[in-house]
């Protein structure tokens, strides 16, 4: 008789899960539509584009920082607080016209959302048995990847109807954020003791061996940023090919095959993935057919549907837990980086040799993942080749 499995779809990790997907939802209707509200007030179209990147790259640095203080502070009380602040972000969209007010504004909110982004992570972990930790990693990305696959859509057809109206629905979200943080249930032990260090907020050897991850991102930045450009470049249709094939690529793999990171350890989902990442990225930059495309977008699909959840395991299992919203804030660190400079990169250099180019670029810097993962691992506790967990061991 097979042992009985610890279970993984509990109450408060749907609930989490759903708090997630809200929290997603909202931010991702208001970042596609505030590009056409800083040209409504004047701006250029190089300041609409700074919004986003001011936003990310706050969230990116700031995101340590603000982990450390949710470790410290509690990570439910640093939902509670982050949602009540997202109120305010809401309403202050609808009615700031002074554009560097608006760019403060963002920068703030980038910044509490990189925390909050870290403790609803680090609360997740609580939630997932460990012998099910890349599993549930790997379904806890999906409420992220399915806000973003259909918020975009709704904030612009908000948008319609005036931007007071989207603010205003922005608004009422928060507010459900804030209820869904109060019901929240975390097995914390309030406020920690020790004393808050500015110098403790960084977790070096996370971050050491996280850019492996921001280099596998870099590529990702330019992916969702130009992959409809090529191909319109290369006549191909429909030119959201690429970024729907890997949509639906990444969610069947994480929900057919994220169970056999538990069962055969995650080293043996990270470092295959970590090849096909510059595959894709390769081929991408290669491809002039449709097949191609999906192709490149599959194998990306599933190398990156294999990356995160299995690289969050690894780093989880050699950490430690009082200061899991620290860790997850430095690996939103190293994503959000990635993802950055690969949007700002691979736009620069498409412009002056090609987009083709950038990508083959992008698949050449892919390949320092696995060597740069391989000796920062070594630091968190593990072996070169990071230790498996001990509940794959025990089942060996």
């Amino acid at each position: 008789m097979p042992p009985v499995r610890d279970p993984l779809f509990t109450p408060r990790f749907a609930m989490l899960w759903v708090y997630a997907f809200v929290t997603f939802f909202s931010a991702f209707q208001l970042l596609p539509a505030i590009p056409f509200r800083i040209l409504d007030l004047g701006g250029s179209k190089a300041e609409a584009g700074w919004f986003l990147s001011v936003y990310t790259f706050a969230s990116a640095f700031s995101a340590p920082v603000m982990g450390s203080l949710a470790d410290h502070f509690g990570r439910r009380r640093f939902l509670i607080t982050a949602s009540i602040l997202f109120v305010g972000f809401s309403a202050a969209y609808g009615v700031v016209r002074h554009l560097p007010l608006l760019f403060i504004i963002g920068a703030i909110h980038g910044a509490v959302w990189s925390g909050l982004m870290a403790s609803a992570s680090a609360l997740m972990s609580e939630y997932i048995p460990e012998s099910r930790r890349t599993q549930g990693m790997a379904y806890w990305g999906l409420a992220s990847s399915s806000a973003i696959a259909i918020a975009p859509a709704v904030g612009l057809w908000v948008f319609h109807f005036g931007w007071t109206t989207l603010c205003t629905e922005l608004t009422i979200i928060s507010v459900m954020m804030v209820f869904g943080a109060l019901i929240l249930r975390a097995d914390e032990q309030g406020p920690a003791k020790r004393r808050l260090v500015v110098s403790d907020a960084w977790d070096w050897r996370v971050i050491a061996a996280a850019s492996s991850l921001a280099v596998a991102s870099f590529g990702y930045g330019g992916m969702t940023s130009y992959a409809a450009i090529i191909a319109i470049e290369r006549h191909i249709t429909p030119v959201a090919i690429y970024l729907t094939t890997y949509a639906i690529s990444l969610v069947l793999f994480r929900v057919c095959f994220s169970h056999l990171g538990d069962r055969i350890g995650p080293k043996w989902m990270l470092y295959p993935g970590l090849v096909l990442v510059p595959l894709a990225f390769g081929w991408l930059g290669i491809a002039h057919t449709r097949w191609e495309m999906i192709a490149s977008a599959t194998i990306f699909g599933v190398g990156f549907g294999a990356v995160y959840p299995a690289f969050v395991t690894i780093i989880l299992g050699s950490t430690d837990p009082a200061r899991r919203a620290r860790t997850f804030g430095s690996i939103v660190w190293a994503f959000d980086t990635g993802i950055g400079l690969g949007s700002f990169g691979i736009g620069a250099i498409g412009q002056r040799y090609g987009l083709g180019n950038a990508f083959l670029i992008a698949a050449a810097l892919s390949c320092f993942a696995i060597p740069i993962f391989a000796v920062t691992s070594a630091r968190l506790g593990g072996t070169s080749l990071a230790a498996e967990p001990e509940h794959v061991r025990t089942s060996a």
